[in-house]
């Protein structure tokens, strides 16, 4: 794969407002001459290769550099609840990440590696027609599926971006000309969702092939909707929780349905045997997701290919410098029913054991081995999960809850408690009394089902709870850190705290940039 990520480089030269100074010197891509590329299917299969490259290696690491840097993690994960810094380090990155003291210098908020792929999506965009019309082996078909993933994939860069910087630079054609200004001012998130995300994926969805047993590896029909579904959630959410857009999530959710899992079964997402079983929830969902009838898109990263599957919370050795959040260990581990808890943490107390996420890796449940019997994180490989039925059914359940179908929501909901060995909810119970309680109990059931899979940060975001859950969690964490309490919680002004700031490089880089206003 690295070899095709390379290939795939030369043909799409990036970008645009990226901290690496010489992509924006060197010669763009008239100066390499495009005829010399997309002429036939092994190009474009080389093409499609070094997009998902480009966008695996973002998020699972530098392979290879055993500096534990995927932002799959700290983008989704480590501003929440979940995880904390390890007592044992003093990294500012992660000090900044999980007590919200951001500052522009954070290497993790450098949005250079999302504009990569989308300059490599661009790229595709434009010339795999011209290349299924120099090669007949490139069907109708064949050239709509592989023009459906780059779409897909530009839209699924963009949500990122805008639910991490908000306002940001809208490139949809290759940068080709080095007469052409490289810089560009940022341009409104509500413009990128409606003029190139919905766009995007709406094409992209009319374009997959349907019916077909999917790749796991590959955006498919199923993943298509069910991106759509989570884009329509964030703007429910982002916009007074407005009944159209849930209206229009369910849809997409039910789409999912009728797509078929990487086993060749269809979805269906009516019943709780349509989800794994127990014993196969970690087997198949994150060590082999390709045998899995609940999966829908996971990112591939194999070791001997792509080098160390570099997450911040990967099993190893020695101490991450990111760890689970100490309540939440303390916490969940007491919950004898729930089987997902030592398949997913270690329950063990101490050193070594606090800051080791479980469910990417073949442990055996008593636990992490310790000493010389403790397997190497850099010899692993790791499946990312972006999206899977059982993300579905929960956000299916808050849809169908927002929208008055509260008996529908409470199904779909106990489903995954079910699976988990929890007992089913009551309607009469009076924690999920009301339309608020039962929300508030589907995303603490998303905390624990979805653990370490890059959907907490954007829950609490998306439901505007920033307040209501982070404050005692970062008062409690300042407090340990400075030895006197401290009680601004997150703080005020929280939509614009909740944004990442630009990253010092991507300011010096392109001067028409201007920062976010919590950050100036």
């Amino acid at each position: 794969m690295k070899a095709k990520i390379y290939i795939a480089a030369v043909m799409g030269c990036v970008l645009i407002t990226s901290s690496c100074e010489k992509f924006l010197t060197e010669k763009p891509l008239t100066q390499v001459d495009t005829k010399d590329y997309y002429k036939n299917l092994k190009d474009v299969n080389a093409s499609i290769a070094g997009i998902y490259g480009s966008f695996q290696q973002e998020m699972t690491g530098e392979g290879g550099t055993k500096n534990f840097t995927g932002k799959y993690h700290y983008w989704g994960e480590a501003r929440a609840d979940n995880f904390e810094n390890h007592p044992n380090y003093n990294v500012s990155l992660v000090r900044e990440l999980v007590t919200n003291n951001l500052t522009s210098g954070n290497t993790a908020g450098n949005w250079t590696g999302f504009y990569r792929t989308i300059g490599l999506a661009n790229l595709a965009i434009k010339y795999i027609p011209r290349a299924a019309q120099l090669d007949n082996t490139i069907t109708p078909t064949l050239r709509d599926n592989f023009l459906a993933q780059c779409y897909t994939m530009r839209a699924v860069c963009y949500f990122y971006i805008v639910r991490l910087w908000g306002d940001a630079p809208i490139w949809t054609e290759p940068y080709e000309d080095y007469m052409e200004e490289s810089r560009r001012s940022r341009e409104s998130k509500d413009k990128i969702m409606e003029e190139i995300i919905l766009p995007d994926l709406k094409n992209a969805y009319n374009l997959i092939q349907k019916n077909q047993t999917s790749v796991v590896w590959n955006i498919n029909e199923g993943a298509i909707a069910a991106i759509l579904a989570d884009v329509y959630m964030w703007k429910a959410g982002m916009n007074n929780n407005d009944q159209v857009f849930y209206n229009e999530a369910i849809n997409w959710f039910q789409n999912v349905f009728k797509a078929k899992a990487p086993t060749g079964k269809v979805y269906t997402g009516t019943t709780i045997t349509d989800l794994e079983a127990a014993t196969d929830w970690r087997p198949k969902l994150f060590l082999d997701p390709s045998k899995s009838k609940e999966s829908i898109w996971s990112i591939h990263w194999d070791v001997a290919n792509n080098g160390c599957a570099c997450i911040p919370v990967s099993i190893g050795t020695s101490n991450n410098q990111i760890r689970i959040d100490s309540v939440l260990h303390a916490d969940w581990k007491k919950d004898k029913t729930d089987m997902r808890v030592t398949l997913t943490i270690d329950t063990l107390q101490g050193n070594g054991h606090y800051d080791k996420l479980l469910k990417y890796y073949n442990v055996p449940a008593s636990g992490f081995p310790s000493g010389t019997n403790a397997p190497a994180a850099t010899t692993y490989p790791v499946y990312l999960v972006m999206y899977r039925l059982g993300d579905v059914y929960l956000s299916y359940a808050e849809a169908l809850n927002r929208t008055g179908d509260r008996p529908n929501a409470l199904k779909y909901l106990n489903f995954i408690r079910q699976r988990a060995g929890k007992a089913v909810l009551q309607d009469s119970n009076p924690v999920i009394a009301g339309v608020v309680g039962l929300e508030d109990e589907i995303i603490r059931e998303r905390r624990l089902e979805l653990f370490g899979e890059g959907k907490r940060w954007f829950d609490l975001v998306r439901t505007h709870s920033l307040n209501k859950v982070l404050d005692p969690v970062i008062n409690l964490r300042m407090t340990k850190i400075q030895g006197f309490p401290y009680t601004e919680g997150f703080g005020t002004n929280v939509n614009e705290k909740a944004l990442w700031p630009i990253y010092r490089n991507n300011l010096e880089d392109n001067k028409k940039l201007e920062q976010n206003s919590f950050y100036r």
